[in-house]
């Protein structure tokens, strides 16, 4: 199964409810065209405001619904808001078992966003699905395919991001970076 997966547009925030910013508002518009385009059939995403919204003006003109997995949800890194956000974040990709208590690790974030891709692969009725996710989720499961897509790889992702990738046997076997329409 072939899939487009989409980092969610720029945010107001990390919360599940924060909404994409006026510009995040903006890049989500001129992503409609581009997915048009792309041929894409299904929406699927992850439950949290920013990612439904990224894909949301593309689903109204396309007459499409979308359907939340929570599994696509983003990785829970720290509890609230963390002041040394980055530290932490470079520390997983050096260690990707590494956690702080009661939070997820990159390999278990990745473990989650394949079952969560995997449901896609089973629900989706058409050759070619959308999902909307966020990029520490994406990056962790691209990494179980490509172990130099680090901290300085997920550093380098935008607001929104596109990869194409490809799934077989519940498993990545192969992804490409696209380019947003801007």
């Amino acid at each position: 199964m072939r899939m487009l997966l989409i980092r969610h547009a720029e945010s107001l925030g990390q919360a599940p409810d924060a909404d994409l910013s006026p510009k995040g508002q903006e890049q989500a518009r001129a992503l409609t065209p581009q997915l048009k385009n792309m041929g894409v059939t299904e929406l699927f995403s992850s439950p949290y405001r920013r990612a439904i919204a990224t894909v949301a003006p593309f689903a109204e003109s396309a007459g499409l619904q979308i359907r939340t997995i929570d599994d696509l949800r983003e990785r829970k890194l720290g509890e609230g808001l963390l002041p040394d956000f980055l530290v932490h974040m470079e520390r997983s990709f050096a260690d990707e078992r590494y956690c702080l208590p009661g939070c997820e690790s990159l390999v278990a974030t990745a473990e989650r966003g394949i079952r969560g891709l995997a449901e896609v692969d089973l629900s989706a009725q058409s050759g070619n699905p959308a999902v909307a996710s966020h990029g520490n989720l994406i990056a962790s499961v691209i990494r179980t395919l490509d172990p130099h897509f680090g901290f300085d790889a997920w550093k380098a992702m935008k607001n929104p991001d596109l990869f194409h990738v490809e799934f077989e046997n519940g498993r990545l076997v192969a992804y490409q970076r696209l380019e947003p329409t801007r």
